[in-house]
């Protein structure tokens, strides 16, 4: 889910200045027909609000498009977004975001995609799961959850090999 950077600036009453230097380091996209306009991750921007903007999250969420009109697929280079986006949350979104992980490992691990290779990626792939549209939503405003037996197995095969270069290229920069 991306969000514009005048729908941070309606949410949170900042100006476009502020809203521009907060989100300044966060990765974008400008995707076909978007006039130019940056797309932002919303998982990314709402870890840039200040705690007293805290409220303006639904109205972030609300505003948010699916820039990949349903297909599962997120990208690889998005995983430290993911990663950081489970350590900033609190409480009931926490509680969500690893709720979603762990039926993630369930709902692959009991179809019939259960595979070495599916299996090897599950840390890098249940992380990036928090980031599918839907499951993003859900962590952000609670209501109904996601459909994770569905989702998860669809969303595993359609990420497996980009995770699984990033991830391993990820450890190879540390080591």
């Amino acid at each position: 889910m991306y969000i514009k950077i005048e729908d941070y600036c309606a949410a949170t009453g900042v100006s476009t200045a502020t809203a521009g230097r907060r989100l300044s380091d966060v990765p974008f996209r400008i995707p076909t027909r978007g006039r130019g306009r940056k797309h932002f991750p919303l998982a990314a921007a709402v870890m840039t609000l200040k705690a007293k903007e805290a409220d303006a999250v639904p109205e972030l969420v609300q505003h948010a498009r699916d820039l990949c009109r349903g297909d599962p697929y997120v990208e690889a280079r998005a995983l430290p977004i993911a990663e950081s986006f489970v350590d900033w949350c609190e409480g009931g979104m926490r509680d969500r975001a690893r709720a979603a992980m762990n039926g993630f490992v369930v709902a692959v691990s009991n179809s019939r995609i259960c595979t070495p290779t599916i299996v090897r990626n599950l840390e890098p792939l249940k992380a990036l799961f928090v980031l599918h549209p839907d499951v993003t939503r859900w962590i952000l405003v609670g209501g109904n959850p996601p459909d994770v037996d569905n989702l998860a197995p669809s969303f595993a095969v359609a990420n497996n090999a980009p995770a699984l270069d990033e991830y391993h290229l990820n450890l190879e920069h540390a080591a």
